[in-house]
Parts: structure tokens; sequence; C-alpha cells
């Protein structure tokens, strides 16, 4: 049984260098799409006033994956060009299951994997994030989505509930409960 990993690779692009940045890591994207074990690329972009921030979620087949594709000189090259436009290295954060929510701070600066929440603060922290998000989806799509059957409005408010679990919920709720997620 395998387990999918996530990277989570964060970059801050000056808007001037907006379009080299997108059609570097577009061909990025077609070097990862090349590598064994990968499955999926998304973007999630957030404009600011004078950057962007991207970030960028490869998801790969295991570990193993997660960690060969930086062996290859192609994309160490597209890397190095990206580098260029923002500056320096990107952050990346690698999880698998939940633990992509959450920031990954303990460790890091040394140079040692993150450290995340107790299991049971994270169970806290999602019930948090799916309780009164999932009343809040019922009550609001019940009249455009209620005439539908019952096992596609499931499937719909599944698809809304994950993707706003995924951005912006839940990495927002991390932040704000993190002293407390990270207290020993």
């Amino acid at each position: 049984m395998s387990n999918p990993v996530v990277l989570a690779v964060t970059d801050y692009v000056p808007l001037s260098k907006q379009d080299r940045y997108e059609a570097l890591v577009d061909e990025l994207h077609q070097f990862f799409e090349a590598e064994d074990g990968f499955l999926s690329v998304d973007t999630v972009r957030y404009n600011r006033p004078h950057q962007i921030e991207y970030t960028v979620l490869s998801r790969w087949a295991d570990e193993k994956a997660a960690q060969q594709w930086r062996k290859n000189k192609l994309i160490q090259k597209k890397l190095s060009q990206i580098e260029a436009i923002t500056g320096g290295a990107a952050d990346i954060v690698e999880a698998s299951g939940i633990g992509l929510w959450f920031d990954h701070i303990e460790g890091a600066e040394a140079g040692l994997p993150p450290g995340l929440p107790p299991i049971w603060k994270r169970i806290v922290l999602s019930v948090i994030g799916v309780y009164p998000m999932l009343i809040l989806l019922l009550e609001l799509t019940a009249p455009i989505i209620g005439s539908l059957p019952q096992l596609l409005q499931v499937f719909i408010i599944v698809v809304v509930l994950s993707t706003l679990l995924t951005w912006p919920i839940m990495p927002w709720l991390s932040r704000l409960l993190q002293p407390w997620l990270m207290a020993k």
C-alpha cells in the first residue's frame, strides 16, 4: 500500500516577472510528468499589491518518488532559472495525509524533519474546520441542490467542502491556532 506525498512549494514573484515565472513553472511541471511516481500538480495564486504568492502542490506516489525528481539535471536547471526570478530557493513543505494542513515549523531551522502537532490536536482542529463549514454549506446549498438525488447532493457538498478545507480554511486555522497546536 502506497502513502502518497504532497510537496507544497511557495514562491514570491514580483509582478513584473509573473509571465516568465509562469512559463518556467509550466516547463518544470512537464518535467515532473515524465518522472516515475508523479501523480498531479496544482497551483494556487494569491495576488498581492507588489508581488504574487504561488503555492504549487505536487502529489507523488510515495516518499521515494517525492525525493527522486530532485536528481534530474533538467529539473535542477529549471529550478535555478526559477530561483533567479524569485531571488532564492522556494519554501518547500512535505506532507502526507492531513499533514499538509499544518504549518511545519518545529525543527525546520535546524535542518530536522518538521514536526506536526499531536494526533488528538489535529483531530480537534479538523472538527473545528469541518463541522461549521458543513453546517453552513448544507444551509446555503439546500435551496440550490435540494431537488437533486441525495448521493449527488452529498458529492457536491464533499467537493466544495474539500476545496475550502484545503485552501484557505485549514491553513488559516492552523496558523491561528499554531501556539496551541505546537505547545508541548
